[in-house]
């Protein structure tokens, strides 16, 4: 495992410190005190962003006692994002609602629904995209359900049902990742990249539970296949909020009864040292976690302590994602995120082809589009109407979602790349901001 790439942040042990208060007041303890030890406050809400734990702490800003210049920041921050919060819910209702109509089995996990599970508020990890995961049987006909919608994949992945490149993938990856207008879709075929890491997707299925979503009842991870999955992901070691919902998650009496594998014993150790664990874990499950070696935890802090590139996460299911877009002639100095120029690769990646490649051998081949399709422009996720129009689109995506689900009635209202949409759901969607301090 490497340090991220970037300057060490001095100001990770005073943040970290106040997740882990935050998290025992929503617990209902008293929060301890935290001393700021004289960081500024831009320098506290730029940590805070750093580990996306900027509205776990201005839920809980009152009982952290938190200067007012950095409760100014959040709120300013929570205003911004609010919008997003609410795209994100239309998203993965309409998201999930697609699959389901075309009769493809899909749970929902992480964003949203990991949000409901463990707090009750869809918003209280902030805003994100959406992710899906289907059976790998059922992989082609999630992708038509979701193309034929309007989301398309990401820039420099070419891979369409039937061709080489799709095959490659299905077989090696885990995950493609769809832009949309209102928000991305990570659509899964397996939890991780490693083959038979968990449970088949109908085993899964089986234990799933249903979360309310905006309007709509979904399903999810059961509690131990979330925190497996979660803990196994390794995201703890480089982002403060994946440790925050594994404390969360080690609420749910009996969730660490069964089983677990190595990489998510050294994520709950990483959560023990830093934002702590909730009371009543096992002593048996501790005692796994004293076995972890201190080198590890070192290098966890380490990690936490550096910048993150913008792009770190998310994608085409990981490093190996960073693979697939250089089989698709995208080299990585142009992408940004885990696999750019100069960044080190970051715990728990795979190498990528390209970085076993001996010098002077030839480059994988460019893989082109499937014939009859066209090759995904520049994702903006702000389109116009107009533009759609020019495109040949009907009308704005979001909008039309919105009106099939009898928020927008007028026609008229199609031209606004999806604006109205966002504000018309912000009363229909109340239950993903509930909470919130700052005006629709």
């Amino acid at each position: 495992m490497t340090v991220p790439s970037g300057r060490p942040d001095p100001a990770r042990a005073v943040v970290t410190a106040l997740v882990r208060a935050a998290l025992a007041a929503e617990e209902g303890a008293a929060a301890p005190g935290v001393s700021l030890d004289g960081y500024a406050a831009r320098a506290l809400f730029a940590t805070a962003q750093r580990h996306r734990v900027q509205e776990l702490l201005r839920t809980h800003a009152d009982a952290l006692g938190l200067p007012a210049e950095l409760v100014g920041l959040l709120d300013r921050w929570r205003l911004l994002a609010r919008q997003r919060v609410l795209l994100q819910t239309l998203e993965t209702v309409r998201a999930w609602e697609l699959l389901d109509a075309a009769g493809v089995d899909a749970l929902v996990f992480k964003g949203q629904a990991l949000a409901v599970q463990t707090t009750g508020r869809a918003d209280a990890r902030g805003p994100g995209d959406v992710d899906l995961l289907v059976a790998p049987d059922q992989l082609v006909a999630a992708h038509r359900a979701l193309t034929g919608a309007g989301w398309r994949l990401r820039d420099g992945v070419r891979v369409e049902p039937g061709t080489w490149s799709w095959r490659h993938v299905s077989r090696w990856g885990n995950a493609l990742t769809y832009r949309g207008e209102g928000a991305d879709v990570d659509l899964h075929w397996r939890l991780e990249i490693t083959p038979d890491a968990h449970p088949p997707f109908r085993e899964l299925l089986a234990r799933a539970e249903p979360v309310v979503i905006g309007d709509a009842k979904v399903p999810t991870l059961g509690r131990y296949d979330a925190l497996r999955h979660l803990a196994a992901h390794r995201e703890g070691w480089v982002w403060l909020r994946t440790l925050a919902d594994l404390r969360r998650l080690c609420r749910e009496p009996g969730v660490l009864d069964g089983p677990l594998r190595p990489a998510a014993v050294r994520s709950l150790a990483a959560a023990r040292t830093t934002v702590g664990l909730p009371q009543g874990v096992p002593a048996s499950v501790h005692a796994q976690l004293d076995r972890t070696p201190p080198a590890f935890l070192a290098q966890v802090l380490r990690n936490h302590a550096a910048e993150v590139p913008s792009g770190f996460g998310g994608g085409v299911g990981g490093a190996i994602g960073a693979r697939h877009e250089h089989l698709a002639g995208r080299p990585a100095a142009h992408r940004g995120g885990a696999g750019a120029a100069g960044a080190r690769r970051l715990p728990g990646a795979l190498p990528h082809r390209v970085d076993r490649r001996p010098a002077g051998a030839r480059a994988a081949p460019r893989l082109r589009p499937a014939r009859g399709t066209t090759p995904p422009g520049p994702a903006s996720g702000r389109r116009s109407c107009r533009a759609a129009r020019r495109r040949g689109q009907a009308r704005c995506t979001l909008c039309e979602a919105a009106c099939a689900r009898g928020l927008i009635t007028s026609s008229s209202m199609f031209t606004c790349g999806g604006r109205v949409a966002t504000q018309v759901i912000a009363s229909a969607t109340s239950s993903a901001t509930s909470g919130s301090a700052t005006p629709a």
